[in-house]
């Protein structure tokens, strides 16, 4: 039986991942900026159960599991979502507001009609493997993307500057990032607002063409 091609050992910055889908969500984190450590730990959950994460990214908190579509089991990140989550009585004192996350990265969303698509690459697809959904936000005092919740207070996970009242969320479905390159936030929004003028001036010339006839 052939070995799922995203299964393949891969070798990317020097890194010896178990699979190509795991290094090409370690260059997806470094177009976002993001720092990752590959496996650091070896984690005991509360229930006894060993548990070997995929990334830890040191600099916002957040654990990032790695599932290809041949392992859909979640059950040990769950587990360590619930027990890093902050479990404050009032005010969150943790390190990281709100406690450490852990993410489910899966694989890319492949969506032919959307421009950039390639046959392998589509966008970033991630969840939460525990509690409110995740959503990537940039941080307007540090510029640093990361993923929070929409648990307020909104603060960075970074730098812990407010994030402002009515901070812009995006989630996976909205297709920003181009998994497996170099897609900053930043850029991504910029193309994405490339496209939607290019929508909009397309529409536009439609009614004209409608008004003439």
């Amino acid at each position: 039986m052939a070995e799922p091609i995203d299964a393949v050992p891969t070798t990317y910055a020097g890194t010896r991942f178990r699979s190509r889908l795991e290094a090409d969500w370690a260059r997806t984190l470094d177009g976002l900026g993001i720092v990752w450590e590959y496996e650091p730990e070896l984690i005991t959950l509360p229930s006894g159960t060993q548990y070997l994460p995929d990334f830890w990214l040191p600099e916002i908190g957040t654990w990032l599991e790695v599932k290809g579509p041949t392992a859909p089991r979640r059950e040990k990140a769950t587990e360590l979502g619930k027990a890093r989550a902050c479990h404050c009585a009032s005010t969150c004192t943790c390190p990281w507001p709100g406690g450490q996350l852990v993410l489910l990265g899966w694989p890319c969303h492949r969506s032919p009609n959307r421009p950039g698509y390639r046959a392998r690459y589509g966008h970033a697809w991630w969840e939460s493997a525990y509690g409110p959904g995740a959503y990537l936000i940039e941080c307007p005092q540090c510029t640093r993307a990361h993923w929070v919740t929409m648990r307020r207070p909104w603060q960075c996970r970074g730098c812990r500057a407010s994030l402002g009242a009515v901070p812009r969320f995006y989630s996976p479905a909205e297709q920003l990032i181009r998994f497996g390159e170099d897609d900053s936030l930043a850029s991504a929004l910029v193309e994405e607002d490339m496209r939607r003028l290019a929508e909009e001036q397309e529409l536009a010339e439609l009614e004209d063409e409608d008004g003439y006839h």
